[in-house]
C-alpha cells in the first residue's frame, strides 16, 4: 500500500509543475508587454516633447532672423540716403568751385 500512496503523491506533483511554468510564462509575458507599452508611450511622448521644443526654438530663431533682416534693410536704406546726400553735396561743391573758377579771370 505504501507504494500506491507514494505513486499517488508523485502524480499530482508533476502536473502542477507545468501549471507553474505556464503561470510564470504568463506573468513574464505580462511584464514584458507592460514594459514595452511604457517604452512605446515614453518614446512617443519624448518625440512629442522634442518636436514641441524644436518648434519653440524655430519660432525664436525665425523672429531673430526677421529682426536681423529688418536691421540690415534699415542700415542699407540709411547708407543709400547718406550716399545721395553726399553726392548732392559734391555736386554743389563742384558748382561752387566752377563759379569761383569762372569769376577769377
Amino acid at each position: 500500500m505504501q507504494s500506491l500512496f507514494v505513486t499517488n503523491i508523485s502524480q499530482p506533483i508533476q502536473p502542477s509543475q507545468p501549471n507553474f511554468a505556464r503561470q510564470t510564462e504568463h506573468g513574464t509575458g505580462f511584464f514584458v508587454g507592460f514594459f514595452l507599452t511604457f517604452v512605446f508611450i515614453g518614446f512617443v511622448s519624448g518625440c512629442f516633447l522634442h518636436h514641441k521644443r524644436y518648434k519653440k526654438l524655430h519660432i525664436k530663431r525665425q523672429a531673430e532672423i526677421f529682426q536681423e533682416v529688418e536691421a540690415s534693410e534699415k542700415i542699407q536704406k540709411m547708407t543709400s540716403e547718406i550716399d545721395q546726400k553726399l553726392s548732392s553735396q559734391r555736386e554743389q561743391q563742384i558748382e561752387i568751385l566752377e563759379k569761383i573758377w569762372k569769376m577769377k579771370p
